[in-house]
């Protein structure tokens, strides 16, 4: 048996937990939040699927550079690794989920997971404090289409 390394600790991962509630019921709200490769449209940036596979193992493309795969999925939610890209060498991970807040609305969670131990000390908060601000930005981008009937292609429907 192979030695395990354990020499990272807890507090060598960030977490980023940005909040949203959604003002609709939670299946509605994710029909048009979420899709695998809808994240382009609430980061105002590029991003498509380039595989064959719309779920698990699905492989997406974002701003026309970065990789990610789909390395977890459930009715009203999904995970993601970065796997080429600024942030892979970092063990960046996402998660998108949505969670019911009664019969009529809804609390969106858009998580971001990376090991910061890669990163200079003076770096690492810069680091949260951005990505911070961009999932944001995002998850209240998601909450504005799923509010107001806005498609995840940015067209009011």
């Amino acid at each position: 048996m192979e030695n395990i390394d354990t020499k990272l600790t807890p507090s060598d991962f960030v977490v980023i937990t940005c909040n949203c509630h959604i003002r609709r019921p939670i299946a509605g709200a994710w029909q048009r939040i979420g899709g695998f490769d809808d994240a382009g449209t609430f980061l105002n940036i590029a991003c498509e699927l380039i595989s064959d596979v719309d779920g698990l193992g699905g492989v997406r493309k974002v701003a026309n550079s970065i990789l990610e795969v789909m390395v977890g999925q459930s009715e009203y939610s999904y995970s993601y690794a970065q796997i080429s890209g600024p942030m892979a060498h970092l063990t960046y991970h996402g998660c998108v989920s949505l969670a019911a807040d009664g019969t009529d609305s809804c609390r969106l969670t858009y998580s971001i997971v990376y090991d910061q131990t890669k990163l200079q000390e003076n770096e690492r908060a810069a680091q949260v404090q951005r990505i911070s601000q961009r999932f944001q930005g995002a998850a209240d981008a998601m909450k504005l289409a799923a509010e107001n009937d806005i498609s995840s292609d940015g067209i009011a429907e």
